[in-house]
């Protein structure tokens, strides 16, 4: 395993060095020991690369939501730790990397991206090749030759170690069980009808090693409720009056909800953490930390959701709905030809993957703030697409969050029981994660 993970070193150097030429200017540093307040264009620029890269259609297959945050974490979190080798201000993620005097974060954060992003999406790297030499050599012509190197150094040493930590921690590994097909006992999950996908979305996500967590199970919901109690009944019967794509109950603002959340969550949430970061005029080092923090805690979330899922196996509104006659609940009637407002995605029901994944990052963005009156615009969709059209202000966590939960139920996509069981799991992974990583540094 040493062999191998040392192997993984020196490739990611490889990957750093090839087709980089470095010019050098003769300015001042930017290292915080010269006093100076550092901007965050740099992480910021860099944010939106890696959203760029790891949401690319050419990618094939294309990314999955809590797919995209795992990539997103590998990130930033190698960029946390290249500028907090360098700030000395936070405590470091899983990282013993020591920096120069007067190495630039910015060149750090530039090269601790690239060098994740180029490791992980090898079929991208020409045009991040592009970006970073166009970065380094532009953006930072400025900069004097040993800041700029030093840098590099320190950040493509805080990616080689990242990517070195996380060597076999399950992504992508094979699952042997063919979750989703075949003929299932009631309740049980099976594929939904096209247009969803005839597949069991990331299954590997569930064993998978957290980022912060012991394990994916740590906190693991609780059994969602039988389907023959009346708590079941009253989520169906919810689910299908107001999650139709016929539904009259439903007003248009109910229904621009639903759509509002069918954008993508890295897009949407990473966009929040940078207008986060601009709104409070955070710095370099806060802004990073800001970017670590969420698409990581969010991550952890997203693994978590994805262990109690694929335990559970609970289906999907649509299969119950059509096949109520199945089970055995006297307060619910079968409805053969529904249809949800929004199409199904392909994995298992509860809990909510969105009340997972926001639970979690409003405890970040809570943390960052020091206020549950977190006063955000978040962008989202409409018409039932996922490009980010419009926009939503948010005063508190909880009215994002209760908005969440609606959103699900409005759409078609998940029992209420099921909203309330994700965001219960993503406050409690929040809490545990900010409460033990991402600290001030000790005196």
């Amino acid at each position: 395993m040493r062999v191998n993970k040392l192997r993984l070193v020196v490739a990611v150097v490889a990957i750093a060095c090839a087709g980089l030429t470095v010019i050098s200017g003769s300015g001042a540093s930017d290292a915080h020991q010269n006093g100076t307040k550092i901007s965050a264009q740099a992480a910021i620029d860099w944010n939106k690369i890696a959203v760029s890269t790891v949401l690319s259609a050419s990618l094939s297959p294309t990314k999955f939501q809590i797919e995209g945050l795992i990539y997103m974490s590998y990130v930033q979190a190698a960029e946390y730790n290249a500028v907090t080798a360098i700030s000395g201000r936070y405590m470091p993620y899983d990282s013993t990397l020591a920096a120069p005097p007067g190495a630039s974060p910015r060149a750090a954060v530039a090269a601790a991206a690239y060098t994740t992003l180029a490791y992980y999406f090898p079929t991208l790297a020409p045009s991040l090749v592009s970006a970073y030499t166009d970065y380094l050599n532009v953006t930072l012509a400025q900069l004097p030759e040993r800041a700029k190197l030093s840098g590099i150094a320190v950040g493509t040493a805080a990616a080689g170690q990242l990517i070195a930590s996380r060597f076999g921690d399950g992504r992508n590994a094979p699952v042997a069980t063919a979750f989703g097909v075949g003929s299932q006992a009631p309740g049980t999950w099976v594929f939904t009808p096209p247009p969803s996908a005839q597949s069991a979305q990331t299954p590997w996500v569930a064993a998978m090693k957290p980022f912060m967590l012991t394990s994916s199970d740590q906190f693991r919901s609780p059994t969602p409720p039988a389907i023959g109690s009346p708590e079941y009944a009253a989520g169906l019967n919810e689910v299908e009056t107001m999650g139709g794509a016929a539904s009259s109950a439903r007003t248009p603002v109910q229904t621009a909800t639903a759509q509002f959340w069918n954008a993508n969550t890295v897009n949407q949430y990473n966009q929040v953490f940078r207008d986060v970061a601009t709104k409070h005029n955070l710095d370099l080092v806060d802004t990073v930390r800001l970017f670590a923090m969420g698409d990581m805690v969010g991550a952890d979330a997203g693994i978590a959701c994805m262990d109690s899922k694929y335990h559970y196996l609970l289906w999907r509104p649509v299969t119950a709905i059509r096949s109520a006659n199945l089970d055995n609940n006297s307060a619910t009637t079968p409805n053969p030809t529904w249809t949800p407002l929004l199409t199904t995605p392909n994995h298992p029901e509860y809990p909510s993957a969105h009340g997972c994944v926001s639970s979690a990052i409003t405890q970040v963005l809570a943390s960052v703030l020091k206020t549950q009156t977190i006063d955000i615009d978040v962008p989202g969709a409409t018409g039932g697409g996922t490009t980010l059209t419009t926009t939503q202000h948010f005063n508190t966590v909880q009215d994002l969050l209760q908005n969440v939960a609606d959103a699900r139920v409005w759409a078609g996509l998940h029992y209420r029981f099921s909203t309330t069981a994700g965001v219960s799991l993503g406050t409690q992974v929040g809490k545990y994660d900010i409460q033990r990583y991402f600290m001030p540094a000790k005196k």
